[in-house]
């Protein structure tokens, strides 16, 4: 499939987040020689571009290969993206970050072609390669973290898309009651508010709150938990923690229900902060997709965490780069 590149040719791959930065070199079998990993720069998109630059440079030095190794470097960033140009139109969770060039300032810089993917088909793309997907041509990856997204690879292609935007399941809408922020750079769509972590810390600061005011106090829950704090108190038997990782458990399972009759997959990946460490609920939602999900696709598809978690993202960067090297992706 990729013989069009020699074994010994490396990819730059760099998976940018609202909280972190990851920067790897990725040989050609998906093998990770590299990485360096830093908080994101949020002081708008110039002193991002900064960073990024310098991220890669430092794996320059690191690798200590031939500058003829490098054939590309590939970029999953969440934000919404101009066809062809590449061009970040709007980046909502990185500040500033509107009508940005980043494709023309990296290929400027490091003279290599630079390929921009949304951070959930560069998910996507990672997992099919080296992951959870690897071998299946009907894929739908959920990241479910700070925030909930996604990609679908179907007929062995990846979904873009008008707008490059497919897989953005965290706007399905399930609460006709919810209200999301008047900022349109901050608003949630209603299922991300749900299942994400902070609605789960949400959740979870209520219920502890009711138990205090009622003295009825039964959990080992903080005031202020986070959804790492819920699921592992969940697996400890913690009653409150558990009620909470249910709830969580059915909101997901009906979520996935949708995507399944809608598309159908062989198998959709659960991946995230979130996502990847809810395996002790995979029954739970499978449970709940089945009773929701047109009988027969939801009988068919298989639901499993990820295989590759942070890495999902950079490996599917440097799979994009390849995809297009081989012309294998519009």
């Amino acid at each position: 499939m990729l013989s069009k590149i020699e074994m010994d040719k490396v990819i730059l791959a760099v998976d940018i987040g609202g909280t972190k930065t990851a920067a790897g070199v990725i040989t050609t079998d998906g093998r990770i020689l590299n990485r360096v990993t830093e908080p994101t720069l949020q002081n708008g998109p110039e002193a991002g571009i900064h960073q990024i630059i310098a991220l890669i440079e430092s794996l320059f030095q690191q690798s200590k290969l031939n500058p003829e190794q490098f054939i590309g470097v590939g970029v999953g960033i969440p934000a919404v993206l101009e066809d062809n140009t590449d061009l970040v139109i709007w980046g909502p969770n990185l500040i500033g970050w509107e009508n940005v060039n980043l494709r023309g300032s990296l290929e400027t810089h490091f003279k290599l072609p630079v390929n921009l993917e949304y951070d959930g088909h560069s998910a996507v793309l990672g997992e099919w390669w080296m992951g959870a997907g690897r071998g299946h041509r009907y894929i739908v990856n959920i990241i479910i973290g700070t925030g909930v997204g996604g990609g679908m690879i179907l007929d062995g292609r990846l979904v873009r898309g008008i707008n490059r935007l497919a897989g953005a399941v965290g706007w399905f809408a399930f609460d006709p009651t919810y209200v999301p922020s008047e900022s349109y750079a901050n608003r949630l769509g209603s299922w991300e508010a749900r299942i994400a972590g902070p609605g789960i810390a949400e959740r979870a600061r209520k219920l502890v709150e009711e138990q205090a005011k009622f003295g009825a106090k039964n959990s080992k829950l903080s005031e202020n938990p986070d959804a790492r704090e819920v699921f592992t108190l969940a697996k400890q038997g913690d009653p409150l923690a558990q009620k909470i990782a249910i709830e969580e458990a059915v909101y997901i399972g009906l979520g996935l229900a949708n995507i399944t009759s809608m598309v159908n997959p062989e198998i959709i990946i659960l991946g995230g902060s979130v996502g990847a460490n809810a395996n002790f609920l995979i029954p739970r939602i499978k449970e709940t997709m089945k009773k929701w999900a047109q009988p027969t696709s939801g009988k068919s598809v298989e639901i499993v965490p990820s295989l590759l978690g942070i890495d999902a993202g950079l490996l599917g960067a440097a799979y994009g780069v390849l995809l297009r090297e081989n012309q294998l992706i519009n």
